[in-house]
């Protein structure tokens, strides 16, 4: 039989003729109890405690997890006992690092790994994540803490719920997964979801390379909305950073953006796509694209460069080298090698600067020389 776990507190005996059998080491270990006395019992196959506290040291004396319960019962075959009510404390390093509580659990023979569930609560002294949910598992050794079925999480920083949560304290590191909601709790707010998320606590950063969703909150509502194949979110500096297929959507204007990269610096209101990208804004029925873009959400004007280019429906097509693009009023200011094309009737205008209204299909080139080809 392997090495188990010791035994401390006042103890109950359920049957009248077990009483006065104290709370015992199953093997070669002293129980420290609350009065300093040493019982040298063993516990019986079968045998029900009551007000017990359980401790399981590593093998230097430092305790690896400490479980006050109501009420204890061993196995028949004394490899697991069963605990009511437990309430303690997980060890590492010889500090408390997560306070737990549940209705129920299990401490194995080997006294390594400890399973509480229904009703999970499990607060962390450090890091100040607070963790719920139906199943828990401490495996000290593994500096690993799974908390399943119904997961909640509270933080200063950062609120979700996941189905299964994974706690690795020494690297300061949550991984979270399956249906993956998580939302900052300070403005501007953020809402982000995945199949699986990873929580950097110390570096206030989430991680996912699986697709992951970012929305930003107003009012309830949202108001903007990225989608990528992998991404990150600095939570200190609110910025979200997504690549492979990305989709930003503006809901409120609305306006639609693909690329395979967009940084989005949600406090200073921002968007860098540093890559290709193309704009679609379906109500007026406009088509840019372009190698690079930044937009400014608070004055909702999109600046694009290198090799842009301006379709409307099916009548207007505009090239330049930069373009700037007020989304209120729609007009656009284009400079350096300005092509205007239209179809009815069919004219080409081609010069160094042009302004032109997207709403009312209206382009005027001017500045240096100035050409313009009509054909009958």
């Amino acid at each position: 039989m392997g090495k188990w776990y010791r035994l401390a507190g006042i103890v109950v005996l359920i049957a009248v003729i077990l009483g006065g059998v104290r709370a015992c080491q199953l093997i070669n270990q002293q129980p420290i109890t609350e009065a300093g006395n040493t019982a040298d019992e063993t516990a019986e196959p079968g045998l029900t405690l009551k007000d017990v506290t359980l401790e399981q040291p590593d093998e230097d004396g430092n305790l690896l997890w400490r479980v006050h319960a109501d009420e204890v019962t061993y196995s028949p075959d004394q490899k697991v006992a069963t605990v009511i009510n437990p309430d303690g404390e997980l060890f590492q390093d010889g500090e408390v690092i997560y306070r737990v509580k549940a209705d129920r659990g299990e401490v194995r023979q080997d006294g390594q790994s400890i399973f509480l569930k229904n009703n999970i609560v499990a607060t962390g002294v450090q890091n100040k994540v607070v963790l719920k949910g139906q199943e828990l598992e401490w495996q000290p050794e593994e500096d690993l803490m799974v908390v399943r079925n119904q997961i909640t999480g509270t933080h200063p920083q950062l609120k979700a719920s996941a189905q299964e949560a994974r706690v690795y304290n020494r690297e300061r590191r949550l991984e979270l997964s399956k249906n993956v909601v998580a939302s900052t709790t300070e403005a501007p707010f953020l809402r982000m979801a995945a199949e699986e998320l990873t929580w950097l606590i110390d570096a206030q950063r989430v991680e996912s390379d699986r697709p992951i969703q970012v929305e930003q909150l107003k009012n309830d509502q949202v108001s903007d909305r990225v989608t990528g194949q992998q991404g990150e979110v600095d939570l200190a500096k609110k910025v979200v950073k997504l690549t492979e297929d990305v989709k930003l959507e503006l809901l409120e204007l609305p306006l639609e953006i693909f690329s395979q990269v967009a940084v989005w610096n949600v406090e200073q209101a921002q968007v860098v796509v540093p890559d290709a990208l193309q704009a679609n804004q379906p109500e007026q029925k406009v088509q840019i694209s372009a190698n690079r873009g930044e937009l400014n959400l608070n004055q909702q004007v999109v600046y694009l460069t290198q090799g842009v280019n301006v379709v409307e429906g099916q009548q207007s097509q505009l090239q330049a080298d930069s373009l700037t693009w007020n989304l209120e009023s729609q007009q656009v200011v284009a400079e350096g090698n300005v092509n205007y094309r239209q179809s009815d009737p069919p004219v080409q205008v081609q010069g160094p600067r042009a302004v032109g209204q997207l709403d009312e299909e209206t382009v005027v080139i001017s500045g240096g020389r100035v050409v313009t080809e009509i054909t009958p």
